[in-house]
């Protein structure tokens, strides 16, 4: 009995036509991003220049480095703006140049465990090791945004100096709690579109 190829490359075909699903992860879930977000924003908080009110001011960012640094930048704008000072488009149009720098802008976790933490145990010379898993009575976490700023103001077309802003510090932080590994409570969200996250964000 001799078989017809075409049933069998029919479900070839079928079985090449399958389609498969895959899932990107960012570096920082939305959690964190907002961690370090609302960080930043506590950190410029009351941002004033020693220079008078109403001056124009640049905002030089070249040197400033971090993975979350557009936001930043644009919240130290926000400050400044508020402060009372005019944002200039261009150094050559600036009474003043606000060179920025980060000392942090990223995230802290710290962990608390009543009981026996997740381990990882050799088992022999060959250095081979098998993992425990967690065995607590109570565990707690806190993932905390950390932002830390400075700068130094100069004059646009001698370069002399203007003054300098002290390190701008903020952070925030929620905490998360879990009995006998079972029971959570405490970990704070946002809804999407909610303006202002208020109450749903309670710092511990």
């Amino acid at each position: 009995m001799i078989l017809k190829p075409y049933p069998i490359l029919a479900l070839a075909l079928l079985a090449g036509a399958c389609a498969s699903t895959s899932e990107t992860y960012p570096s920082r879930t939305a959690t964190e991003q907002l961690l370090v977000a609302r960080a930043a924003d506590r950190a410029v908080e009351g941002l004033t220049l020693p220079i008078p009110r109403g001056s124009r001011v640049y905002v030089d960012d070249t040197w400033f480095r971090a993975e979350t640094a557009p936001y930043a930048v644009s919240a130290i704008r926000n400050a400044l703006s508020e402060a009372g000072y005019a944002l200039a488009p261009s150094k050559a149009e600036a009474d003043a140049v606000f060179e920025l720098r980060a000392g942090a802008l990223s995230l802290e976790q710290m962990r608390r465990v009543f009981g026996l933490p997740e381990m990882r145990v050799p088992i022999n010379d060959s250095f081979n090791v098998v993992s425990v898993p967690e065995l607590s009575i109570y565990s707690r976490r806190d993932r905390v945004g950390v932002a830390e700023f400075s700068g130094f103001l100069y004059e646009p077309r001698t370069g002399a100096p203007l003054g300098a802003v002290l390190p701008m510090t903020g952070e925030f932080r929620i905490r998360s709690h879990k009995l006998l590994m079972i029971v959570a409570w405490g970990q704070q969200s946002v809804d999407p579109g909610e303006r202002d996250p208020g109450d749903s964000w309670r710092e511990f």
